[in-house]
């Protein structure tokens, strides 16, 4: 074996190792993380400024149990209290998106928040940074 299929051999086993470790360390994302600790994670940085856990936990004092980490929340099953935790949504909106969800059933889009009177575009892409629909 001439010295050159030597280190065509050892760089080739180098590659497969290193795929090795890639490989392991996805799958210990995946299996440790999920989509929505990750999302809370990015929620928390991003939003330190503007709410803080402390307002949060104010809004809800009423309910000494509940849970605090809501987003992303599911528009079709969330409740007043839950909506007016996403920012710009006060109880007025988060009433009116509760009663056309009542009104007309499922939100099949966010497109379709804007028939609800008061929410406008920059209202349904703010929904869309804390909400998803099912």
């Amino acid at each position: 074996m001439t010295e050159e299929d030597r280190i065509s051999k050892n760089l080739l086993i180098l590659m497969f190792v290193g795929c090795i470790i890639l490989l392991v360390a996805v799958c210990f994302v995946s299996v440790f993380y999920s989509p929505k600790q990750i999302f809370k994670t990015s929620f928390s940085s991003s939003m330190e400024d503007e709410i803080s856990t402390n307002s949060i936990i104010d809004n809800l004092s009423s309910d000494s149990n509940a849970d605090v980490s809501v987003f992303p929340v599911d528009i079709n099953f969330a409740t007043e209290e839950e909506l007016q935790l996403i920012p710009d949504i006060g109880p007025s909106t988060a009433a009116l998106i509760i009663e056309y969800r009542n009104e007309y059933g499922t939100i099949i889009s966010f497109d379709e928040l804007l028939s609800v009177n008061g929410i406008g575009k920059k209202t349904v892409e703010r929904l869309k940074e804390y909400c998803i629909i099912k």
